[in-house]
């Protein structure tokens, strides 16, 4: 029996010594070797899990990492925390005449906004299943923030406020299953190739007011917890909001979608506006919950409409608009005096078979 106790010992003491001497245990919360050929990169790379203080001992500081984009860097980090804020503004101007590469149209719309001058970030941008602590703003009065490569942003966390506002982005832009606490503002931004924003988590107040997508953009999935504003916005290509959830209330007034649009199964718990805007090809709102208000007042549909399992608990507005009437039809509206109906049947029912049971007992 003593034996057998101390086979016991050793294999317990085995086990508890083996995860120490684990490389993966060795490996966790460092950072990466820089490689070759970075000389013209901002790289940093941290490889975790990381307690707290791990991660601030080998966080990115944000004067750091502005000293970078005036030098003209590439910017490349991967599971970094970002310390202080990040004011682009500090950038300096040069003449937008300097480049002659970035789309005409592009060009020509900031010919038209009178921008003369803007502040340059030459290089790609790469910050994936990051953290920023705090604020990451253009925080531009007037002229425009010209990013000239892709932009990346996967799965990382804004803890306060992003502010891109009056961004021209001339490569694709990527911010797929980021995450946005605040304010997530994008507002007079030109997206010059392909947007995805899907699965990302907007906070409490969203604003692509004016912007312009030239190519397509999905925002599939994504969760607006907050206000959500797409006014005056022009989609030159598919706009997919396909699942997306708006939990408060949302605005596309104003906005022209110039390609296919696509709000299918959305969830809209608050007020949604469409009021004067213009959908100048197929629109679906398959299978969408509207909650409450929508309202399609004066709105244009140019091409096909499929409205085909749309739940409304109210009658959407459609006055001025070329919506045919039986979109709505009675068969769409979820009416709470049915529901009410149906719950007073069934205490009715409940209450009848309560009765009719206490009669045979007394008999």
């Amino acid at each position: 029996m003593k034996l057998r106790g101390v086979k016991y010992c050793l294999l317990i003491g085995l086990l508890l010594v083996l995860p120490g001497l684990s490389p993966i245990n060795a490996e966790a919360c460092r950072l990466l070797p820089i490689p070759p050929g970075s000389e013209n990169v901002f790289w940093v790379h941290v490889e975790g899990p990381c307690l707290p203080g791990e991660e601030e001992a080998l966080a990115v500081k944000g004067a750091d990492l502005l000293g970078a984009l005036l030098q003209g860097k590439r910017i490349d980090l991967a599971h970094v925390l970002v310390v202080d804020p990040i004011m682009l503004d500090l950038l300096p101007q040069q003449a937008l005449s300097e480049y002659p590469a970035i789309p005409p149209a592009v060009g020509q719309r900031l010919q038209e906004q009178r921008v003369t001058a803007v502040r340059v970030i030459p290089e790609a941008v790469s910050i994936r299943h990051s953290r920023f602590e705090k604020v990451l703003a253009t925080n531009l009065v007037e002229g425009a923030l010209l990013v000239l490569g892709p932009v990346d942003f996967t799965g990382t966390v804004f803890q306060q406020s992003i502010d891109l506002s009056k961004t021209v982005f001339v490569g694709p832009v990527t911010f797929s299953n980021a995450r946005v606490d605040f304010e997530g503002f994008f507002i007079g931004s030109q997206f010059t190739q392909g947007a995805d924003f899907s699965n990302v988590t907007f906070g409490t107040h969203s604003r692509f007011h004016q912007a312009r997508f030239w190519d397509h953009v999905t925002f599939a999935d994504a969760h607006f917890t907050g206000v959500a504003e797409f006014l005056e916005v022009e989609f030159q290509q598919t706009a997919d909001f396909s699942r997306s959830v708006f939990a408060s209330g949302t605005g596309f007034s104003g906005s022209v979608f110039r390609g296919p649009a696509d709000f299918s199964a959305i969830a809209a718990a608050q007020e949604i506006y469409f009021r004067f805007t213009e959908f100048r090809e197929s629109v679906t709102f398959v299978n969408a919950q509207i909650d409450s208000v929508v309202d399609f007042t004066n709105a244009r549909f140019d091409g096909a409409q499929d409205f085909a399992g749309v739940e409304f608990r109210t009658l959407p507005e459609l006055s001025g608009s070329n919506l045919p009437l039986n979109v709505a039809s009675v068969q769409n509206v979820r009416s709470s005096y049915g529901q009410v109906g149906i719950f007073l049947g069934l205490v009715m029912l409940v209450l009848c078979y309560l009765w009719f049971t206490k009669g045979k007992r007394s008999t």
